[in-house]
């Protein structure tokens, strides 16, 4: 066997033998329906990309044993960037609700008004050796698409316990706090969604048509 052919097979022993790289799962949000709105939808509302507080701004989900320390799973990843994963699953939420004649994300469509915000939280919670929560923190703030001007904002804290503990578990609880933040939400933003169109056409402008 010449040298060549004897340094290739010792590097193949050496790659058999090494443990194989764990793979990577990557999760998504997927919110169930949420409850359907009453009033008859009017206006159109575009949901902004979220801001993301730094010390979540990463696709390895979060997750802390104490008020202190984050630490993260490296092969547990959300599917997208975490302020796009959010802004996706209320984008459907809205839209499922039915309280409005057209919900968006695209920047260049017409819209009455927009909805920003930013995500203080998204995490794993270890609250014992036997109790775990999903907690999620959103600010919403609603702008008027022409004016800039604010018409609503709320602040949402939520901790959903988790069944089983596991980056699953956490990806539908979290889901299904998305859902109550849709709930809670939906009539205010098509109430100052709707009343930010009707200023559009009295002031002359033709608002977002759907």
């Amino acid at each position: 066997m010449s040298p060549a052919t004897a340094r290739s097979a010792a590097l193949a022993a050496v790659l058999a033998c090494a443990p194989a790289m764990p793979t990577t799962r990557l999760y998504r949000l997927q919110p169930p329906a949420p409850t359907a709105c009453a009033a008859t939808p009017r206006g159109s509302l575009r949901v902004r990309d979220m801001q993301v507080a730094s010390a979540y701004d990463d696709p390895r989900i979060a997750y802390r044993e104490s008020a202190y320390q984050l630490r993260r799973y490296e092969y547990h990843q959300w599917a997208a960037p975490p302020g796009e994963l959010v802004s996706d699953a209320l984008r459907d939420g809205y839209a499922a609700s039915g309280c409005f004649a057209r919900v968006g994300r695209d920047h260049d469509a017409p819209a009455d008004a927009e909805l920003h915000g930013r995500v203080l939280a998204l995490e794993e919670v270890d609250v014992t050796r036997t109790q775990w929560s999903a907690h999620l923190r959103i600010e919403l703030d609603l702008r008027d698409a022409r004016t800039h001007r604010r018409l609503w904002s709320h602040e949402y804290d939520l901790s959903r316990p988790l069944q089983p503990r596991s980056p699953d578990g956490l990806a539908a609880a979290t889901s299904a706090a998305l859902r109550e933040v849709v709930d809670a939400s939906a009539s205010a933003l098509a109430t100052a969604t709707s009343a930010a169109s009707a200023a559009a056409r009295d002031d002359g402008h033709p608002g977002a048509l759907p």
